[in-house]
């Protein structure tokens, strides 16, 4: 509402942290091996790069990534196609990884219902039906193949969230950063 009325809204230094790039032209924000339209290029692994350190450098509060380059190589309807553009990466990146991490939650719990599965099978075995020699055998194969799944799945389900968490927290903090081109005059 502050804005509607020409005012600044107050924010404080803590809460946006900025992340100043100077470019030589638009291309260094996207992949030299891409040679599609703006609008449908892959971002540069540099950048990405760049924009993962500087992040972990000041992970609280809001982005602001500022592009700054010569004022003569600047296109302001160039520069609403990049934001546009990096707003899409960014939120593609993010199904990917939730995507992923559906994906191995959900082979989480099948390697803990295999373990299980072969512990179960080797504790029946061994009660009910085996000789001593066929038991002892059997344990060999099922016992560590039962407790591998299990301590498998355990570590999929606990700790690949946390893996995953911060790299989805980034993406986040980057699709909805604001992006900045700035002039800067070079002699």
């Amino acid at each position: 509402m502050a804005e509607e009325q020409g005012q600044i809204p107050q924010i404080s230094f803590v809460e946006i942290r900025d992340i100043s790039i100077a470019i030589d032209s638009y291309d260094d924000i996207f992949s030299d091996f891409d040679p599609r339209e703006f609008s449908k290029r892959e971002v540069s692994d540099d950048l990405l790069k760049e924009l993962r350190r500087r992040h972990i450098e000041a992970r609280s509060g809001k982005f602001e990534v500022r592009f700054i380059l010569t004022a003569d190589m600047r296109d302001p309807k160039l520069e609403a196609t990049i934001k546009k553009r990096l707003r899409e990466h960014f939120e593609r990146r993010l199904k990917e990884l939730e995507e992923e991490l559906h994906s191995r939650r959900w082979r989480g719990k099948m390697y803990i219902a295999f373990g299980a599965l072969f512990l179960l099978l080797q504790a029946y075995y061994t009660a009910f039906i085996a000789d001593v020699l066929s038991s002892e055998l059997l344990a060999i194969i099922l016992v560590p193949a039962g407790w591998f799944g299990m301590f498998t799945g355990i570590e999929k389900l606990l700790e690949d969230p946390d893996r995953f968490g911060e790299q989805k927290r980034l993406n986040e903090k980057l699709m909805h950063a604001n992006y900045i081109f700035l002039s800067e005059d070079r002699e």
